[in-house]
């Protein structure tokens, strides 16, 4: 398979599974209760309540949310094979914002609050819209990605 084939692969598997994880947080967000004991965790103690003590929606959505993390990383690493700078910011860009939403999530078990929430949401939509980019990039000739060449 080629590099390209690779980054695409594995940037649709991110994508879909960060689709997945979307609808899952929605799900929480509006039907699961967090017990009042995480109230006023921070981010790794309320990481660890999320696995530990919430509502199984919760549990599976934080982690999902962890393997997000292992696949944005796995598409950062593809991307930096191909040496396509756009590709390469584009993954960071979604890296970034899946560690966000992640930090957000863990925020959000022990503040319960909207802000933390709307972090998530909009986290979420900056690494769905980076991987979509990635793809439509991927699928355009190779030669609109890279620079122009003197003399070619």
């Amino acid at each position: 398979m080629s590099v390209t084939a690779l980054l695409r692969a594995s940037t649709l598997g991110a994508l879909v599974v960060l689709l997945l994880q979307y609808g899952l947080g929605i799900d929480a967000n509006l039907y699961a209760t967090l017990p009042a004991s995480d109230h006023g965790k921070s981010i790794f103690p309320g990481f660890a309540a999320a696995i530990t003590k919430g509502p199984n929606i919760v549990i599976a959505h934080a982690v999902l949310g962890t393997l997000l993390l292992i696949g944005a990383v796995i598409v950062v690493v593809r991307a930096l094979r191909t040496r396509l700078r756009p590709l390469i910011a584009l993954a960071a860009i979604a890296l970034a914002a899946i560690i966000a939403a992640w930090v957000s999530g863990a925020r959000f078990v022990g503040t319960s609050t909207n802000g933390a929430s709307l972090a998530m949401a909009i986290a979420t939509a900056v690494a769905i819209l980076a991987y979509i980019v990635i793809l439509f990039l991927v699928a355009t000739p190779a030669a609109r990605l890279e620079p122009r060449r003197e003399g070619a």
